[in-house]
């Protein structure tokens, strides 16, 4: 089935798909119409976990860390990425049946009091006697409700001072507030590749928003157009600061794309032509 219906979302009827990004850019993708690796499958993962592994497969280089959010993540899943891939899993986990050690989980709380008394509990657990997988570590830390992390990263477990600006309601201004962060915690907020980059910058100047499509096809040609957009615009930017540009120099989001669409519409009149090398 090539089209679905999405329920949970304001724009309807379209496709899904698991995708691998790193600061806005697309790497690849698997469409979830299409059936699971079965490679994967036969190695007992499931469908999800299979068609993951299918893209850390196209990951050139060697401990990369991914970050993943808790449909993703298990203990299963952490050790097979290690062992096939040499890709460092971290990420948020869920509580049942994803291989956390009873050791480690922790219950919500719902009396106010009795909450107060247990935010900042810390508990962890290490994988020990798998010598494929050496590094596996379980940690929760209770805040306004229990978070559960599974990681093929963590190296150490510490609190680490953060500081945030607050409007002082009393002072009437904005002041600095210091506070205590796990390290887990900070690096799966930091370490995520911001996986959301592409989806905003696409939707930012989204040109078939309000299109309705009768064919279902069309949902992934604009898509991928979409992603091709936000791709080109992402390497604009690191090409030219690799280069030494200023980025106040480069064109902003908007004027890239009006310089792409100009481009489509007129080639010869607005498409800036390459330099001819010269002998």
């Amino acid at each position: 089935m090539d089209k679905r219906r999405i329920t949970y979302k304001d724009e309807g009827d379209g496709f899904q798909c698991d995708a691998l990004a790193q600061d806005g850019w697309t790497h690849q993708v698997y469409f979830r119409n299409e059936p699971a690796p079965a490679q994967y499958l036969r190695m007992g993962l499931s469908p999800l976990h299979a068609r993951v592994m299918w893209l850390f497969d196209c990951v050139q280089h060697k401990w990369h860390v991914c970050g993943l959010d808790n449909l993703y993540n298990s203990a299963k899943f952490c050790r097979t990425s290690y062992v096939q891939n040499k890709v460092l899993i971290n990420g948020v986990t869920r509580v049942g049946g994803r291989g956390l050690p009873s050791s480690v989980l922790q219950q919500p709380i719902t009396n106010k009091k009795e909450q107060m008394a247990a935010r900042g509990t810390v508990k962890a657990a290490v994988l020990k006697g798998d010598a494929e997988c050496p590094n596996l570590v379980a940690t929760s830390v209770y805040d306004t409700k229990p978070v559960h992390f599974l990681s093929t990263v963590c190296e150490s477990i510490k609190w680490i001072v953060k500081e945030r600006p607050v409007f002082n309601v009393d002072s009437g201004r904005v002041e600095k507030i210091r506070f205590l962060r796990l390290n887990v915690n900070d690096f799966y907020n930091h370490a995520m590749g911001n996986v959301d980059v592409s989806d905003q910058l696409r939707n930012t100047y989204r040109f078939d928003h309000w299109l309705r499509k009768r064919k279902w096809w069309w949902s992934i040609l604009f898509w991928w157009i979409g992603v091709m957009l936000v791709n080109a615009y992402v390497y604009y930017i690191l090409v030219n600061l690799a280069a030494g540009v200023k980025r106040k120099d480069l064109l902003s989001h908007q004027d890239f794309r009006k310089a792409v669409a100009l481009s489509w519409i007129n080639q010869p009149l607005y498409w800036t032509p390459q330099k001819q090398p010269t002998m």
